[in-house]
Protein backbone atom coordinates (compact mmCIF):
# COMPACT_ATOMS: atom_id res chain seq x y z
CA UNK A 1 0.00 0.00 0.00
CA UNK A 2 3.35 2.00 0.07
CA UNK A 3 2.30 2.79 -4.02
CA UNK A 4 -0.05 5.99 -3.79
CA UNK A 5 -1.61 5.40 -7.45
CA UNK A 6 -2.35 2.14 -6.09
CA UNK A 7 -4.11 3.63 -2.90
CA UNK A 8 -5.32 6.23 -5.09
CA UNK A 9 -6.70 3.10 -7.56
CA UNK A 10 -8.27 1.52 -4.29
CA UNK A 11 -10.41 4.53 -2.98
CA UNK A 12 -11.56 5.06 -6.43
CA UNK A 13 -12.88 1.45 -6.71
CA UNK A 14 -14.96 1.88 -3.44
CA UNK A 15 -16.56 5.19 -4.85
CA UNK A 16 -17.29 3.24 -8.04
CA UNK A 17 -19.36 0.71 -6.11
CA UNK A 18 -21.13 2.78 -3.83
CA UNK A 19 -22.05 5.05 -6.67
CA UNK A 20 -22.83 2.02 -8.57
CA UNK A 21 -25.11 0.40 -5.65
CA UNK A 22 -26.51 3.63 -5.51
CA UNK A 23 -27.66 3.95 -8.81
CA UNK A 24 -29.05 0.46 -8.92
CA UNK A 25 -31.26 1.00 -5.60
CA UNK A 26 -32.56 4.23 -7.43
CA UNK A 27 -33.78 2.84 -10.75
CA UNK A 28 -35.09 -0.21 -8.45
CA UNK A 29 -36.97 2.49 -6.29
CA UNK A 30 -38.31 4.32 -9.80
CA UNK A 31 -39.53 0.81 -11.30
CA UNK A 32 -41.76 0.15 -7.71
CA UNK A 33 -43.01 3.59 -7.74
CA UNK A 34 -43.94 2.86 -11.26
CA UNK A 35 -45.41 -0.58 -10.82
CA UNK A 36 -47.32 0.85 -7.77
CA UNK A 37 -48.94 3.47 -9.60
CA UNK A 38 -49.91 0.85 -12.51
CA UNK A 39 -51.27 -0.95 -9.74
CA UNK A 40 -53.15 1.72 -8.42
CA UNK A 41 -54.69 2.38 -11.71
CA UNK A 42 -56.33 -1.36 -12.36
CA UNK A 43 -57.70 -0.87 -9.22
CA UNK A 44 -59.22 2.51 -9.98
CA UNK A 45 -60.60 0.54 -13.12
CA UNK A 46 -58.60 3.14 -15.21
Amino acid sequence: MSDPLFAAFDIGLVFALALGLAIWQLVALRRGIRRDRAAAKVDRGE
